[in-house]
């Protein structure tokens, strides 16, 4: 399913693929599948996808990320949902999808630990204060005080 504007592509079936570096449109191949089928994981399957990898949970962060893969082109299907809205893009092969996850993880991995930090309990604030203290290269006194180098 895509969201592309009227203006950027000749029908809603239209969706992005990189390949080679490049961005272009091409027919979505797993629209074709929704008059079979009304469930669009329903629908990625029939398309020949299987789950490939994948980042968030439902809720839990504020943008997921699955990645689906088949064998032919185009071989991976990213299916990025936010809060309100969900985007697909694909990659033609191994190389575009790996350079389309290198340029998500930044986005993917500070949207998560913002989302944690901000949903932490304050029974896990001593681990999360610890990984920052970890991070920082800092040291802890028996008293909680930092100590300085």
């Amino acid at each position: 399913m895509s969201d592309i504007p009227a203006h950027e592509a000749d029908s809603h079936r239209q969706v992005w693929v990189l390949k080679a570096g490049q961005w272009s449109l091409t027919q979505d191949p797993v629209e074709k599948y929704e008059d079979e089928v009304r469930d669009y994981v329903d629908m990625v399957k029939a398309a020949g996808y299987t789950a490939w990898t994948g980042v968030g949970k439902a809720y839990m962060v504020p943008l997921m990320l699955t990645v689906w893969a088949r064998s032919e082109e185009p071989s991976f299907l990213f299916d990025l949902e936010g809060t309100d809205e969900t985007q697909t893009v694909y990659a033609a092969s191994l190389p575009d999808a790996l350079t389309l996850l290198n340029q998500l993880a930044p986005t993917l991995q500070a949207l998560a630990v913002t989302d944690q930090i901000a949903q932490a309990e304050p029974e896990t604030m001593p681990v999360l204060a610890d990984v920052l203290d970890k991070l920082h290269g800092r040291r802890r006194g028996q008293n909680g005080a930092v100590i300085q180098k």
